[in-house]
């Protein structure tokens, strides 16, 4: 049995040949629909014309300026994003929404006409097309033809686009509205032009009137939106729905958990070993405030800060925040329990963002929950340089619909881009989970998992969010607590399954989200008289201990996606620590969460019980196991043992930037030692990349990264086989680059609108001959490459994006994989000579 090594991460290099890649044109896109001129010219006459008399009549009414920034809607039929990009730079639009509609071929989006001409030169162009004049105007006659052939109809944005989930849900229950003031949450249309805020916040003013409402703080922006937090009466409250700047009006985010907890009755001595020094791992904790009174936390806090300012205090009143910190401090609690000796390994920052509320953790009332979480990140990495950040918190009101991206959901991928920093982000919970009637213990358990697939287990924002990292919860443990006399108790689901609070994807444009699981507690059933079953939220023997808040007890037992989350932090902070004491530097955002989910695994019994599920919402013919398990399950459990590579386990990485439309390739070789071993064998390749994004596009990722994994074909043959492609020779006359691809997994599709991607080629003891050279000198090839989903300004500069490359096996052979591999790839010339280290 060989020894614990610790060893360097490898940085490597691509190959040096990098051409241009072109992709087809689809030969299926929708073309513009033939129209009669006349007939539709005078349609959309009509509804221009409607539309501005309508907006003009009211900001009138309402003492605003009517010639400026005007918003329609234009619901079109088949229109490329080509011809759409066309008629935005012709006109001069902001295009601040665009969303698809249930018919088929059909979107529908909002623009922003800059001032009134704008609209007269729309209009005088519908005109030249409905004569169907070869002049040329603003637009070419192609182009004229194609625009307005597609465009179905025109009209203002209507009240009932403005009413926001909360507020829609009390107005269909018949609930009244408060009586005298109260507060509304509002969004504003923008188009990022910041020279109007302060008229766009004036005109809110006129609409208001002098009668008591205000607005509360400045307008907060956003890429996309101002966002702001109003007090109204009921006169007011209709003038904002009728205001064609609002995108949306909707009452403020109540209560943000609803976690149970319940205090451990156990007491017991302890050790603590607080060996952390000025270079140790560090992260940020949003959430209610640390508890630094507590022995096993005061010695870890950095900083703290109070962005809530309801309780005057960083400390925590409520126990959530102090349960986060102490996951995020001290990782996995189990071991320490059992041994009695706490060693923490991540210093924290407190960042007070919300307080107590009758047990509850809230955010103050009268701010936006988004600003305040985006204040905390900049101070913090401001004045601390944390680049690490736990938010255990979400908007259970805004359920994602596989729609367009959500405000707060944008406004931290913009933030995590800005300022290279890994934002991990539980998946939300479902307070109130189904229960369903049962007979066995089996079909409680899988009932309880397949309704995970039901709406009410979607993601809330900011779970959604493209550029950082969601985390969902698996359960622990599965026997419960055994209480005299008061019945048996049945789990809600077997260990290392997902817990039936927990919510799962799929994740904007159908990425993988959550991308990763940790363990997060579980339910059990309780029998109160026969037939009448209900949840058991706190049974302590499922609860996932962490630290109290206050000194009756050191610990409390919780459950819930907030505390799988820190743990997941806890290792983010580690690896960007372990990253930049490897390369001297500091690692990109990018490279953290690549190597987060490198190390990131599904056991057999995973996946055997994932693919077991049955979604009773899929409609189609096929049985998509793999889809439901990356729904459920993400990538996977991610593990610590990664942080460095070892003897049966090495690890290489690149960071680059890539010009899209062309690719990269990296020559990889395999071992020979490695694929005959007789053992389990796994190579584990992720990609991460940090996108422009935009909440006014359907697409929000500017653009897509991917790769493929070729083998048994060296670097010229493939070259050859892309050049072919390029030049739209399709001939047989040699196998195709398909015919070529490792069998890794899941395939491309599955992956490639994830920002964060994982594909893994895993063998048994007598696998691995499918990558096995007849001349024994296996090499796999990696190509990177990429392409934009819409147009943008700066689109030219290269996208940044990280790639890792693990080679793992289980056994106590040593089969030099590391020296192998060292002696073999490309190294980087940032790579230094290390020594190795016993541990």
């Amino acid at each position: 049995m060989f020894g614990i090594q610790k060893l360097d991460h490898i940085e490597i290099s691509r190959e040096e040949r990098v051409r241009p890649y072109k992709f087809r044109a689809n030969p299926n896109a929708p073309k513009p629909p033939i129209r009669d001129r006349q007939a539709h010219g005078n349609k959309l006459a009509r509804e221009i014309q409607d539309s501005s008399k309508y907006i003009h009549e009211q900001r009138l009414n309402i003492g605003i300026e009517p010639n400026k920034l005007i918003v329609l809607s234009i619901t079109n039929n088949t229109m490329s994003q080509d011809l759409l990009n066309q008629m935005i730079m012709a006109f001069d639009l902001s295009l601040i929404e665009e969303v698809s509609e249930t018919r088929e071929n059909f979107s529908r989006i909002l623009v922003q006409f800059p001032d009134e001409e704008s609209i007269i030169r729309f209009n005088n162009e519908r005109v030249l097309w409905e004569l169907d004049s070869k002049m040329t105007g603003v637009l070419t006659y192609a182009r004229r033809r194609d625009i307005f052939s597609c465009i179905e109809q025109i009209r203002p944005v209507q009240r009932e686009d403005r009413i926001g989930p909360r507020l829609k849900k009390k107005l269909a229950a018949g609930e009244p509205l408060p009586e005298g003031f109260f507060i509304v949450d509002i969004d504003i249309w923008f188009n990022g032009d910041r020279s109007q805020i302060s008229i766009i916040e004036k005109n809110i003013s006129n609409i208001l009137g002098t009668t008591g409402s205000s607005l509360l703080g400045d307008l907060f922006e956003t890429p996309s939106l101002l966002l702001g937090r109003i007090k109204v009466n009921q006169f007011s409250f209709e003038a904002l729905l009728n205001y064609d700047l609002v995108a949306l009006v909707d009452f403020p985010l109540g209560t943000v958990f609803e976690e149970p907890s319940e205090i451990f009755a156990t007491e017991f001595e302890y050790n603590v070993d607080n060996t952390l020094d000025d270079s140790a791992p560090l992260a940020t904790i949003l959430d209610s405030g640390v508890f630094s009174g507590h022995p096993l936390l005061h010695n870890v806090i950095v900083a703290e800060e109070d962005f809530d300012l309801t309780e005057g205090s960083t400390s925590d009143y409520n126990g959530h925040g102090s349960g986060v910190a102490g996951i995020v401090a001290y990782g996995d609690f189990f071991t320490s329990i059992s041994t009695k000796q706490f060693s923490p390994s991540v210093r924290i920052c407190n960042a007070k963002i919300m307080h107590d509320n009758q047990g509850w953790p809230s955010f103050n009332p009268e701010k936006r929950p988004e600003k305040i979480v985006i204040e905390a990140i900049q101070y913090f990495h401001r004045e601390y340089g944390c680049r690490v950040f736990n938010l255990s918190a979400g908007n259970i009101d805004m359920v994602y619909n596989s729609g367009r991206q959500m405000p707060w959901a944008e406004a931290l991928d913009q933030l995590t881009r800005e300022l290279d920093i890994v934002i991990i982000i539980s998946a939300g919970n479902v307070n109130n989970p189904l229960l369903h009637d049962f007979e066995t213990r089996e079909e409680l358990h899988g009932k309880s998992r397949d309704q995970l697939f039901d709406y009410e287990h979607k993601l809330i924002d900011p779970a959604t969010a493209s550029l950082c990292v969601t985390v969902g919860s698996i359960s622990r443990f599965d026997e419960p607590e055994l209480v005299k006399n008061k019945g048996l108790r049945l789990s809600a689901g077997p260990k290392h399954s997902p817990s039936v609070f927990t919510r799962i994807g799929k994740g904007l444009n159908k990425a993988i989200k959550p991308e990763l699981v940790d363990y997060g507690g579980n339910f059990a059933v309780h029998q109160i008289f026969r037939g009448n079953n209900r949840w058991v939220i706190n049974d302590r023997v499922l609860l996932e201990p962490t630290l109290n808040h206050n000194l009756d007890k050191l610990f409390r037992g919780y459950s819930g996606t907030s505390f799988a989350a820190p743990r997941v932090t806890n290792l983010a902070a580690r690896i960007e620590r372990s990253l930049e004491e490897q390369t001297g530097e500091k690692p990109s955002a990018n490279l953290i969460r690549a190597v987060l989910v490198n190390s990131a695994s599904l056991s057999t019994e995973m996946v055997e019980w994932a693919e077991k599920s049955t979604d009773m919402h899929y409609t189609g013919k096929t049985n998509p196991k793999q889809e439901r398990k990356h729904r459920l399950l993400g990538y996977g459990k991610p593990h610590d043992s990664w942080l460095y590579s070892s003897v049966d386990h090495v690890t290489l990485f690149s960071e680059d930037a890539l010009d899209l439309r062309s690719f990269h390739l990296y020559k990889i070789p395999v071992p020979s030692e490695f694929l005959s071993v007789k053992s389990s064998k796994k190579i584990s390749i992720s990609l991460a990349f940090n996108p422009v994004t935009r909440l006014s596009r359907k697409d929000y990722l500017a653009n897509n990264v991917w790769f493929e994994v070729y083998r048994k074909i060296d670097e010229e043959k493939l070259a050859a086989y892309k050049a072919k492609k390029e030049s739209g020779d399709n001939s047989e006359d040699e196998p195709l680059p398909d015919a070529y691809k490792a069998d890794f997994s899941p395939g491309v599709p599955e992956v490639d609108s994830s920002t964060l991607q994982q594909r893994i080629w895993s063998k048994g003891k007598s696998g691995g001959k499918d990558l096995l050279d007849e001349n024994g000198d296996s090499y796999i090839y990696i190509l990177v490459t990429g392409k934009e989903r819409f147009k943008y300004a700066q689109q030219e500069l290269p996208q940044t994006y990280a790639l890792v490359i693990t080679f793992s096996f289980e056994g106590d052979q040593d089969i030099q994989l590391y020296n192998k591999l060292q002696q073999k790839v490309r190294i980087k010339e940032r790579q230094k000579t290390r020594v190795r280290t016993q541990l």
